[in-house]
């Protein structure tokens, strides 16, 4: 089992998409370089976005901005999601998605949503994330609540992943990358919103991890984020 407490738990406020992708690339980084402790990442999205996959071709559509992943997996639609990329060590023998996967899954616990990690085949289209079920996303009934993918170098793991908080731009679902008969958010499950602070404070309590916020919306200060993340 995996001891998250020695990881950094860094919750963002919403970003660019290139720079978002851009702060996981300087994380992996780096932790490679010795500068940064194993980290749990979550950040949000300022405006309507897709990430593709390594090995994936990069679409081209009017209006959203498309950008390239580090991990692998398929199309993924931004926006109103909750982004997570977690850094660590690669450890030979061992399934480097099950602690992950697993630790999400509590989370989602503690906010009252019964998600099972899917260990069925892959279903729907494979090339776009909430239009399809593969291996370690976690889903409800059948319908996804979050995706995951990785890229596996030779000492590190970078995993990402993308819980559904609410349905994407509308944009984005004319484009076909959003499926409501194969997703359900977290809005829907909890007939509520819910905010990513109340996201971090849930994977805080499942993990033992302490929120380091310092992002936009959560404080003007690290410290005074600390506070808002914990108790709000």
């Amino acid at each position: 089992m995996t001891d998250w407490r020695g990881y950094e738990l860094l919750v963002e406020g919403p970003g660019g998409a290139r720079e978002n992708m851009a702060r996981d690339e300087a994380l992996l980084a780096a932790y490679r370089a010795g500068e940064a402790p194993p980290t749990w990442r979550l950040y949000e999205w300022r405006e309507a976005a897709v990430t593709y996959g390594r090995g994936q071709r990069a679409p081209r559509w009017d209006g959203v901005a498309v950008v390239p992943r580090v991990s692998g997996g398929g199309l993924v639609p931004h926006g109103a999601d909750f982004t997570y990329c977690v850094v660590r060590e690669r450890r030979r023998g061992f399934d480097n998605y099950e602690d992950i996967v697993a630790a999400v899954a509590a989370a989602l616990g503690e906010l009252g949503v019964a998600g099972a990690v899917w260990r069925g085949g892959p279903t729907g289209r494979a090339d776009r994330c909430f239009a399809s079920l593969a291996p370690y996303d976690i889903h409800f009934r059948g319908r996804k609540v979050v995706g995951c993918a990785q890229r596996r170098f030779k000492d590190v793991v970078l995993h990402h992943g993308s819980v559904a908080a609410a349905p994407p731009p509308e944009i984005l679902r004319t484009l076909g990358l959003w499926d409501d008969e194969r997703t359900a958010t977290l809005a829907e499950l909890l007939g509520r919103p819910v905010a990513l602070a109340e996201f971090a404070r849930a994977l805080a309590a499942a993990t033992g991890m302490k929120p380091v916020c310092a992002g936009v919306g959560l404080g003007r200060t690290r410290e005074e984020a600390n506070v808002r993340c914990i108790k709000e």
